[in-house]
């Protein structure tokens, strides 16, 4: 591709990049202007598979191609303004990320120097929840993707100029719909494995090559019917655009509903032309201007909104916001002026010092990355009282070995009894909120010489009458309370779900306003039938275990903070005062209000009660996060052990909850 005014130039291409990283920017905001803005980095693939693929197969075609050549293009063009985004993102995140972020952090580090940061943030914390808004290098995934694809191509033009003619058509077709098929079969069954992973958004680049080997053939072709051009413009931006406002984070999505912005950008690519009606829009200066800054716009706007989170600047919502994207296109003209242009002048930099200074720099990357995961985010940056308090944010110890999920999670036959193993009398059953409280139970039972059945199933809904989404959890909830029902030694069971996350949504990605998303199960239902059916199923699991004779204790939701709790941790003195804050008591029961009008409902059944986490950690306008210098929660919604103590000695203490304490005392497993 040209530089900007050269002969070969195609500045309605910038328009398109501006389209697309507009659209991611303000995706990243989750403020709701763009609910479908990660297609930008579609649009980004479909665009880069074109441009690149142009010279490699002209090069080929000549004869002149060398793999040396072509990646000290790539260097160019991608490392010194990356390198410049990591280091000063280094520099900020020692100053405001805690251990346990920054060690996340030096391992992104080392992923995405390696070009495999989409392999790791897979395995991480997938795109869409509220953990990935706190790492800074989440999206240089899409980078990852495309440096492994060029990894790939240039062997596969070589492969292919050395046989017939149509050979490489031969191929490259093989790999689109080999790619195609492979993101269509996964994207239902397991969405971050397809959403990741360059097997999976190949096919998006190959639209890109496509169009880069056959254009010259397709486009006079299309010409020659009337208004032919200016139709498929249109609707070919319309693929782009609808996607962007109308998919948001509950579409499933790469599949299906990926090919019509990929389609849409590729027929752009072929058909757009300045002179053309939406060439000439996306050839205007504004758009153009914004095209050339928007690869280092791209790498700036992440960490800007991830580090800010952290310090809870974005919580002024728009205005915050809207400071950070000024300052994002501001960094990213200053970085194509003094950084982008500079290294892409051979007359400035040789071809050695490109690749010297890749290597120096890549190393010194990688080696803070790894010294950072070794030595545990280098904890002694803080204090020892901030690193004591910040230890009682731990979850039960009994998280991993117990807890459980998945298509082939154990029945509630092999389920865990803690810490006495022949009296078990009472049972949690529920989520992942239940995993610590049923740890804080076990400890209460435990002098009265009681045990604790643990049956929790990690993002499983209170999913009993309707069938659930999430791979296994229907059927281990309809097992599970069958077991309670027909087990005559358990007298008392206590019920724990996060309902208002799948009934509306995640916090974090819309605090300070109410999430008001769809729930994540039923999505054939409207919202509001989804919705009455999780409570009618909800009601049927305490009307069961009510019938057959149990004591049914509701945990009504936990206060939600509004990140994760190291934020408070980590940020001034914990022995200011004796509670350090987190949401408002009227975000919590405006959040909360449509399960607690049902709580109240179930709270008059037979043999049921409901409890409610508030009481613990909320008092007068706020709700807590750290309370006498101990950590309620290990992230942003989970009580920790201490939290989880805490809440089951304020129940008792008020006489909401009645608990056996004394009698004998049992080493049991």
């Amino acid at each position: 591709m040209s530089k900007p005014g050269g002969p070969l130039y195609r500045p309605e291409i910038d328009g398109l990049r501006a389209i697309a990283v507009v659209a991611v920017v303000l995706f990243h905001t989750n403020l709701g202007m763009a609910t479908g803005g990660y297609i930008g980095v579609d649009v980004f693939f479909v665009i880069s598979g074109y441009l690149i693929s142009l010279i490699i197969l002209r090069e080929v075609g000549e004869g002149r191609f060398t793999f040396l050549g072509f990646y000290e293009r790539r260097i160019r063009r991608i490392f010194p303004a990356l390198f410049i985004v990591l280091v000063t993102i280094t520099v900020a995140a020692w100053f405001i990320l805690p251990p346990e972020q920054m060690q996340t952090y030096g391992q992104s580090l080392v992923a995405t120097t390696a070009f495999a940061s989409n392999v790791f943030f897979w395995l991480k914390s997938g795109y869409f929840g509220g953990d990935a808004e706190l790492f800074p290098l989440t999206h240089m995934w899409s980078l990852s993707v495309e440096e492994q694809y060029y990894v790939v191509f240039p062997f596969l033009a070589l492969i292919a100029a050395w046989g017939r003619p149509r050979l490489l058509n031969a191929l490259m077709a093989v790999v689109l719909l080999a790619s195609l098929a492979l993101c269509l079969v996964y994207a239902p069954r397991d969405q971050m494995l397809a959403f990741f992973l360059t097997p999976m958004r190949a096919w998006e680049l190959m639209f890109g090559v496509f169009i880069a080997m056959h254009e010259r053939r397709w486009r006079p072709a299309l010409a020659q019917v009337r208004f032919a051009t200016t139709t498929v413009e249109v609707a070919a931006l319309a693929m782009i655009m609808v996607p962007i406002f109308l998919y948001d984070s509950t579409t499933q999505f790469p599949g299906w509903s990926a090919i019509p912005p990929v389609l849409g950008t590729a027929l752009l690519i072929l058909l757009s032309r300045p002179e053309t009606l939406v060439g000439r829009i996306l050839a205007s200066r504004g758009f153009v201007f914004i095209g050339l800054l928007s690869y280092s716009a791209y790498l700036w706007h992440q960490p800007l909104y991830a580090l800010s989170r952290m310090q809870g600047l974005t919580e002024a919502g728009w205005p915050t916001y809207a400071v950070l994207i000024v300052l994002t296109f501001v960094l990213a003209w200053l970085s194509l002026k003094f950084i982008e242009a500079p290294f892409r002048d051979r007359r400035r930099f040789t071809r050695t010092q490109i690749y010297a200074g890749f290597t120096i720099g890549s190393a010194l990357l990688i080696g803070f990355g790894l010294a950072a995961h070794v030595r545990d985010g280098f904890p002694g940056r803080f204090s020892a009282r901030t690193l004591a308090v910040a230890a009682t944010g731990a979850p039960s110890p009994y998280r991993e070995a117990c807890h459980v999920e998945g298509l082939n999670a154990p029945g509630p036959d092999s389920a865990c009894r803690y810490f006495v193993n022949d009296d078990v009398r009472w049972a949690v059953l529920g989520d992942s909120h239940g995993v610590e409280i049923a740890y804080a139970f076990a400890e209460k039972l435990r002098p009265a010489g009681q045990g604790v059945l643990q049956l929790t199933f990690s993002g499983c809904q209170a999913a009993l009458t309707f069938e659930s989404e999430n791979p296994g959890c229907s059927r281990w909830m309809r097992d599970s309370v069958t077991w309670l029902e027909h087990d005559e030694g358990i007298t008392d069971v206590v019920l724990v779900f996060r309902h208002s996350f799948y009934l509306f949504g995640d916090q974090t990605k819309s605090y300070p306003h109410i999430p008001a998303e769809a729930p994540n199960f039923l999505k054939t239902l409207s919202a509001d039938d989804a919705r009455t059916r999780y409570v009618q199923s909800l009601t049927e699991i305490a009307r069961r275990l009510g019938a057959a004779g149990k004591r049914v204790h509701i945990v009504a939701p936990i206060p939600d903070l509004p990140t994760h709790v190291e934020r408070y941790t980590f940020k001034g003195d914990p022995n200011d005062a004796r509670r350090v804050t987190g949401v408002s008591v009227d975000f919590h029961r405006e959040r909360n209000a449509y399960i607690d009008a049902a709580l109240v409902e179930l709270d008059g059944l037979p043999r049921v009660d409901v409890i409610d986490p508030a009481d613990a950690v909320c008092s007068g306008a706020r709700c807590a996060s750290l309370i006498d210098g101990k950590s309620m929660y290990f992230d942003d919604n989970h009580f920790s052990v201490a939290g989880a103590r805490h809440f089951l000695d304020v129940e008792m203490r008020s006489g909401h909850l009645s608990l056996p304490t004394t009698g004998r005392d049992t080493d049991g497993d």
